[in-house]
């Protein structure tokens, strides 16, 4: 057996078979949780769907990246990769070889729903630090700054809050995902967990997020700037039927969950904004699974920026 799949079972054993040790192009290990489809009800969620061909598993990494030998990959007790642009952080995901791609917004989405539905909308992380403003009695292990150490939090940054969830998804460094855009304000997300369709082809999804006075979810033609406002706080155009499909991608709210952070637009003519979730290492109150940025261009490069590796076979 060889120390990968030695690592394998051992952490499939120890997890109960919630995480396992995948291998990448050039044999890296690289941790991830895993889902079954089966285990969320008949509907699913779209991030089970890849280019309308229905997976019976998703894999997601349990850390956030780091880089070795040009491969994105998931490992505990490291500091996460930063000072990374959109584009860099997509290629080094795509290195890792076929299956591996950067988190999306489906995939993101669909673990706060994860979230939710264990009564951990508001999920601790690091965020203030090295600790979490919530419970400063609990703290990871700082590496630079304020960032700390991959997974080395308590279970409360966890997204099931048990020692084999998904690490740092709130705070620690904020996360490029996939698959979703502004350009001009319009929304171009999608249809569902299609890593490999190209951007070109990510459809207009016939709706608008306005930055002017707040931010507001619009299907008119309306012109906007820069805004930012508490994700519960943002709103519709009288009378505009939300689409079902936005408050499942978690760009607006459903009253009925309750899900924290703050939301950053810049909807101004012609601007391409990709998106960046979960907050950073001292956003505070303002870091949460809600928490978005919609006012960065893909060559935006941070020491609190970084991104999470995932896979589907």
């Amino acid at each position: 057996m060889t120390l990968t799949a030695k690592l394998k079972a051992e952490v499939e054993a120890a997890s109960g078979g919630k995480q396992t040790v995948l291998v990448t192009a050039k044999g890296q290990p690289t941790y991830m949780n895993v889902f079954n489809r089966q285990d969320f009800g008949p509907d699913g969620h779209p991030t089970f769907v890849v280019g309308g061909v229905v997976k019976d598993t998703i894999h997601i990494g349990t850390y956030q990246a780091v880089i070795v030998d040009g491969e994105a990959v998931s490992l505990p007790g490291q500091d996460p990769v930063n000072c990374i642009t959109y584009d860099q952080a997509k290629a080094a995901c795509y290195a890792a070889g076929p299956g591996h791609h950067m988190v999306t917004n489906w995939e993101w989405a669909f673990l706060a729903g994860c979230c939710i539905k264990n009564g951990n909308g508001q999920l601790h992380g690091n965020t203030n630090s090295g600790k979490s403003p919530l419970d400063p009695s609990k703290a990871g292990q700082v590496s630079r700054y304020g960032r700390t150490l991959t997974g080395s939090g308590p279970d409360a940054w966890r997204h099931d809050g048990t020692p084999f969830g998904v690490a740092d998804l709130v705070g620690n460094v904020w996360e490029w995902v996939d698959g979703l855009k502004l350009v001009g304000g319009k929304i171009f997300m999608a249809a569902d967990n299609d890593f490999m369709l190209s951007e070109v082809s990510w459809p207009d999804v016939g709706a608008k997020m306005i930055g002017r006075n707040g931010i507001a979810i619009s299907n008119a033609a309306t012109q906007g700037g820069w805004a930012s406002v508490n994700f519960s706080d943002m709103s519709a155009k009288s009378g505009y039927d939300v689409p079902a499909a936005l408050k499942k991608a978690y760009l607006y709210p459903d009253k009925n969950q309750d899900i924290v952070g703050r939301c950053w637009v810049d909807s101004s003519k012609n601007f391409e904004a990709l998106p960046i979730r979960g907050g950073s290492w001292h956003f505070g109150d303002n870091a949460g699974l809600a928490a978005l940025l919609l006012d960065c261009e893909r060559s935006v490069s941070d020491i609190v920026l970084g991104f999470r590796p995932a896979f589907i076979g």
